[in-house]
């Protein structure tokens, strides 16, 4: 399932749920509001992260973009939570011309970390290995999750951790317009990852909200004032 809305023909963004969420969420229906009043284009798609792996969803995003670069003279990315993750390696490892902004609403650095984390190491030996899903529920949503066996060893292979053992592994600088946005109160990421991100790494705007881990306060005028 995917959603695609052509009101604007300069600029398209291109939206990265979370790894349990889906286009059924309430920022996808926030930002396809926007677009349908002509502030941008906007393409999202169901990821679907648990079945694959972080280089297969690359490499459809590298297509998406690619496709869409053909048509648009300027593309956006923003990616929440998980999303953020796989946008912020996107420009890491494919370092795409066509892009400009990139938004990150509570992105993940560190997602095997953190869900080694929340499973215990103890469960996830097999799964690091290779040899087995893993299965867990997500303390926030309460969803059973099942975790495609080839995803951790991808992750450990090709190095897709950003931030690791307290350090960030992404460059300095970048010619991406990059703008992070992380609740105070967010029991998922925590917030310290995206302050030591911002330290680290030039970006356009940092702002700590007093909100959640969805930001179910504060997305909406986020939005409004940086999305147009």
């Amino acid at each position: 399932m995917f959603i695609y809305e052509p009101t604007n023909t300069e600029i398209i963004l291109i939206h990265l749920h979370g790894f349990a969420s889906n286009l059924q969420g309430s920022k996808v229906s926030i930002l396809r509001d926007r677009a349908l009043k002509g502030k941008f284009s906007l393409f999202a798609m169901d990821m679907e992260y648990q079945k694959t792996t972080t280089t297969k969803v690359l490499e459809v995003l590298d297509a998406l973009v690619k496709g869409f670069s053909q048509k648009y003279r300027q593309l956006w990315l923003s990616g929440s939570s998980h999303g953020g993750y796989v946008s912020l390696n996107y420009l890491r490892f494919y370092k795409p011309n066509s892009v400009k902004k990139v938004f990150l609403f509570a992105p993940s650095y560190a997602t095997l970390e953190l869900t080694l984390q929340e499973s215990g190491e103890d469960r996830c030996k097999t799964w690091l290995e290779g040899k087995e899903d893993l299965k867990f529920v997500e303390c926030e949503t309460g969803l059973e999750i099942t975790i495609n066996r080839e995803f951790a060893v991808d992750i450990l292979s090709k190095g897709y951790e950003i931030i690791s053992q307290g350090k960030v592994l992404f460059p300095k600088e970048t010619p991406y317009e990059i703008y992070v946005f992380h609740g105070s109160e967010d029991k998922v990421v925590p917030v310290e990852h995206s302050r030591l991100f911002a330290d680290s790494v030039k970006v356009k705007v940092f702002e700590e909200l007093h909100d959640d881990h969805r930001l179910t306060k504060s997305f909406e005028d986020v939005v409004e004032r940086f999305l147009g």
